[in-house]
């Protein structure tokens, strides 16, 4: 039997995000008042008191801010995908995001490479955003 992987808790915090996935569309909140993208939580931003927030489509492009390549995997699920990139991203807008870089090299990756959004479907109700190196 196949192991399951974990799925995030879509919270009212996260829901637009993840159902703009599924439409391919990677979606990031925007403050009005402090002119910044971020992808929640607000609290950890300059717009922590902005009450202007608003969902906007993003690029989906930008650039590794910092990576780990992982070897030993995080449970049953994970083992076919060893070795697997973790990355900071920061999209072109200014908001950072963690996700997977999908690569067949794990040595071919380097800090400030630019990436670009790809939608992984796991079914018909979950899609999680990935990023590809593009050069």
């Amino acid at each position: 039997m196949e192991a399951k992987k974990p799925r995030p808790t879509i919270d009212p915090d996260s829901k637009v995000y993840w159902e703009s996935a599924k439409l391919n569309k990677l979606m990031v909140q925007y403050s009005k008042d402090t002119n910044e993208y971020f992808l929640y939580s607000k609290q950890l931003t300059n717009a922590q008191d902005s009450k202007n927030i608003e969902w906007k489509e993003v690029s989906g492009q930008g650039k590794i801010y910092s990576y780990t390549v992982i070897y030993a995997p995080a449970g049953p699920a994970f083992v076919e995908d060893v070795p697997y990139v973790v990355a900071s991203i920061t999209l072109n807008e200014g908001a950072r995001i963690i996700s997977n870089i999908i690569t067949d090299n794990t040595e071919n990756i380097s800090i400030g490479d630019n990436v670009k959004v790809i939608f992984e479907k796991q079914d018909d109700e979950f899609t999680i955003p990935k990023f590809v190196i593009s050069k």
